[in-house]
């Protein structure tokens, strides 16, 4: 899904394939399409946050120019 906020910043949120279609560049197609779709409505950038355990995502994002800004931490108590 990508969409652009109220300021005008493209977001990109939610790009997932299912394990059977994973590496046949359907990620990268899709994630091509969204970064094309910002661009052509006036998004001069596209932000999106990703696990840090999530490698493949990771890898994709980097090879496709995306740069680390922050990490997010999380906290879980059981109750």
């Amino acid at each position: 899904m990508a969409w652009i906020d109220e300021d005008g910043d493209g977001t990109i949120e939610d790009l997932f394939v299912r394990n059977p279609y994973r590496k046949q560049g359907i990620a990268r197609y899709l994630l091509s399409q969204a970064l094309t779709y910002l661009k052509d409505h006036g998004c001069t950038s596209a932000e999106l946050q990703v696990e840090t355990a999530n490698s493949s995502a990771l890898s994709l994002y980097h090879s496709a120019g995306f740069k680390e800004v922050s990490e997010e931490v999380r906290y879980h108590r059981e109750l």
